[in-house]
């Protein structure tokens, strides 16, 4: 391989990285709704306690999770529909989220039903795995504010650690709204700038 085509393959690999970025704006709606499809979770669940149903959190999260699920689903499909191929990056992108939505389930609801641990570890694990998806993002689309958002929820699942169980889960709307909210509307906001780029392409 000469220069000329080592110079070559390496401004090919930079237009991928660069499009994938421009592309990662679509997530900023995933991003946005699992941000607040959460924090309405978090709320409900507050609100049974207060009403005395606690035997309803379960059916709320479970409610709540199956609507986030939905509207990844349709939305991924509509992506698929209107994109033409897919890069590596965001292929890699997918893999991640579906392996952590299956660890999110198994852990944030499986086995705490199976009472092999309480409840009350639920959200220092939940902001454990938040924070590898949020570090292995920003680490697939090299984009630095991802992974500093990643580190920031490793360091919310410690700072809950002296926190009374029962408030955890009021130290995750933080988190949700920097590491979730945040990054959304960013990205939102570059696809919209994008946009008409785009579609005269």
């Amino acid at each position: 391989m000469d220069e000329h085509e080592l110079k070559e393959e390496i401004r090919l690999i930079k237009d991928m990285v660069e499009k994938t970025r421009k592309t990662t704006a679509e997530s900023g709606a995933v991003f946005i709704f699992w941000g607040f499809v959460i924090i309405a979770a978090i709320i409900g669940t507050y609100a049974l306690i207060y009403f005395s149903q606690p035997r309803w959190i379960w059916i709320n999260w479970i409610a709540f999770m199956a609507l986030g699920f939905i509207f990844s689903a349709i939305h991924s499909s509509r992506r698929d529909k209107t994109e033409k191929a897919k890069t590596y990056a965001q292929i890699n992108f997918e893999y991640l989220c579906k392996g952590c939505a299956i660890v999110f389930v198994l852990m944030g609801l499986v086995f705490p039903m199976l009472n092999i641990y309480s409840y009350e570890v639920i959200p220092i694990l939940m902001a454990t795995i938040g924070g590898l998806l949020l570090f292995v993002t920003g680490v697939i689309y090299e984009l630095s504010f991802l992974k500093w958002c990643g580190g920031l929820w490793w360091v919310g699942a410690l700072a809950m650690i002296p926190i009374p169980g029962d408030y955890r889960s009021l130290a995750f709307i933080p988190l949700l709204i920097v590491g979730y909210l945040v990054p959304g509307f960013i990205f939102n906001s570059r696809y919209r700038k994008n946009r008409p780029a785009n579609d005269n392409q």
